[in-house]
C-alpha cells in the first residue's frame, strides 16, 4: 500500500497537524493524498496537476476526508474505487461494512476458491461434496476459471457446451450424454448462484434458455432385467458389491441414495428416505417436489442393512471395499461395468435396477398406490403409463421374483 517514491513540497495542517498531507512525487506532475487510515499508509492521487490553484482544491479535498475519518463516516472503497480489491476489502471490513466486488472484478477461479472454503467445505454430504468436486475441477475451472462474472454471457456458456466432449477411451472427442451436460450445468448454476447471492449483484443469468442448446433428449426404451440376466449379473460380480446391488433392485433406490444411508434412516421397521437432490438447470427448483418415502423393511432387505450396519466403520451404511464411503460413481465405473461386461448381458446403467424393480412389484400384484409412494411419485400416472410397459414378459419369472423378493413385501 506504501509508495517508494519519495514525497517532497509538503503542506501540513495546522487544525491537522501531522494527520495528513498534500505532497508530489518525483516523476509525476499530479497530487498525492498522504496520510495513515487503520494502521496502514494511504497515498493515493487527487487527479490533480501540480499548480497553485489544484494545490489549495487539494487541501480542501483531503480536509473533509481528515474530517470523515474522525467521524467514522469514511468509506474507503467509494473515496478510492481504484484501489486494489484487497486494500478496499480490508479497509471495509475494518469500517464495519460489508463489501461487495462488482462481477467485473471478480473471477470463477478466485470465488471457486473461497467458495470451497466457506460453502463445499459445510455440505453434510461427502459424497455430494466429490461430485461437486469432481466437475468444478476438471470441467467449470479450466474453462471459466481466468474469465470474471461479468464475462460470463449466454454465448459463454453456449461456447462451454460445445467443449463437453469426452477427453479421453475410446469415445474420446465425441459429445458428452446429455444428462452428463445437465449435472455439470447444474452444478455451475449452484456456485454462481452462491456468488450472486452473497456479493447481492444483479446480473443475467448465463443459463437462461440453455436448454435449447443442449443434445436432444433420445427416447430410448429401458431394457430392465429379467430374472434370470439379474442372476447372471451378480454371479458375475465381485461378491463384495452383491449385497448393495441387490438392495437396488428390492427397493428400487439408485446408487446415490444408497450411498447417502445411514443406520439413523432405520426406524420402527421401515428405511426413511428423507431428500432429494435432483434440480432442474434451467430452473432453480427441484425437479421432482420433496418427498418423504417410507420403505417397508422385508426379511430379504433387513438381512442386508444389517449386515451393513455391522461391517460400516463411519457414518453411513455402505461403504467401498477399501473401506471408504460408498461412491455411486467409483460403483458404476469400476464394479458394474465389468460385471456387465463379464455377464455377456447387454449394457445397461445401474438406474436400471429402479426400472426393474418397479416392473417386478407390479409382477407381484403390488397395490399401486403403495408403490406410488414407495418411489416417490405424485401420482399413478407414471406408474402405468411408464413401468406398466416394462411387464410383459414378467409373468413367467413370477415365482422366481416372489422368492426374491420373499412373501413379506406383498
Amino acid at each position: 500500500m506504501t509508495g517508494n517514491a519519495a514525497a517532497v513540497d509538503v503542506t501540513v495542517f495546522d487544525s491537522r497537524k501531522n494527520e495528513g498531507r498534500i505532497a508530489n512525487k518525483r516523476g509525476t506532475k499530479k497530487l498525492y493524498f498522504d496520510f495513515f487510515y487503520h494502521g496502514s499508509r494511504i497515498e493515493k492521487s487527487t487527479g490533480l496537476n501540480d499548480d497553485p490553484a489544484n494545490r489549495t482544491k487539494a487541501e480542501g479535498m483531503l480536509e473533509k476526508i481528515l474530517q470523515m475519518k474522525q467521524d467514522g463516516t469514511l468509506e474507503f472503497s467509494k473515496l478510492f474505487p481504484g484501489a486494489s480489491e484487497e486494500e478496499k476489502e480490508f479497509h471495509t471490513q475494518l469500517e464495519k461494512g460489508e463489501y461487495s466486488p462488482t462481477p467485473k472484478v471478480v473471477t470463477f477461479g478466485a470465488y471457486t476458491k473461497k467458495w470451497y472454503e466457506t460453502i463445499w467445505v459445510n455440505y453434510p454430504v461427502a459424497t455430494k461434496q466429490k461430485d461437486f468436486k469432481s466437475v468444478i475441477d476438471y470441467w467449470l475451472v479450466p474453462f471459466f476459471g481466468s474469465k470474471t462474472f461479468h464475462h460470463i454471457t449466454g454465448v459463454t456458456m453456449q461456447e462451454f457446451v460445445a467443449t463437453l466432449k469426452h477427453k479421453e477411451g475410446k469415445k474420446a472427442g465425441q459429445p458428452l450424454a446429455r444428462s452428463t451436460m445437465v449435472n455439470i450445468l447444474q452444478i455451475f448454476k449452484s456456485v454462481w448462484d452462491d456468488a450472486v447471492i452473497q456479493h447481492r449483484w444483479l446480473i443475467f443469468d448465463p443459463l437462461m434458455g440453455m436448454k435449447k442448446h443442449l443434445p436432444k433428449k433420445g427416447k430410448k426404451k429401458v431394457e430392465v432385467f429379467r430374472f434370470q440376466e439379474w442372476e447372471t449379473l451378480l454371479a458375475s460380480m465381485d461378491e463384495f458389491y452383491r449385497p448393495v446391488t441387490k438392495l437396488m433392485v428390492l427397493t428400487g433406490l439408485m446408487a446415490s441414495e444408497i450411498a447417502a444411508l445411514k443406520a439413523s434412516h432405520i426406524r420402527d421397521g421401515y428405511l426413511y428416505i428423507e431428500e432429494s437432490i435432483v434440480r432442474n438447470v434451467a430452473k432453480d427448483e427441484l425437479k421432482n417436489s420433496y418427498r418423504e418415502r417410507r420403505i417397508p423393511v422385508t426379511q430379504a432387505i433387513g438381512e442386508i442393512l444389517d449386515h451393513a450396519t455391522k461391517a460400516a466403520n463411519g457414518n453411513h451404511l455402505f461403504i467401498m471395499e477399501n473401506g471408504k464411503t460408498f461412491s455411486a460413481e467409483l460403483f458404476q465405473r469400476r464394479v458394474w461395468t465389468k460385471a456387465m461386461k463379464a455377464s455377456n448381458i447387454p449394457y445397461r446403467k445401474p438406474y436400471t435396477t429402479r426400472h426393474t424393480f418397479a416392473a417386478w412389484a407390479l409382477t407381484l400384484g403390488i397395490d399401486p398406490n403403495r408403490l406410488v409412494a414407495h418411489m416417490g411419485h405424485a401420482s399413478k400416472q407414471m406408474i402405468y403409463e411408464v413401468y406398466g410397459k416394462y411387464t410383459e414378459g414378467q409373468e413367467k419369472d413370477r415365482q422366481a421374483i416372489q422368492e426374491y423378493f420373499g412373501n413379506d413385501f406383498t
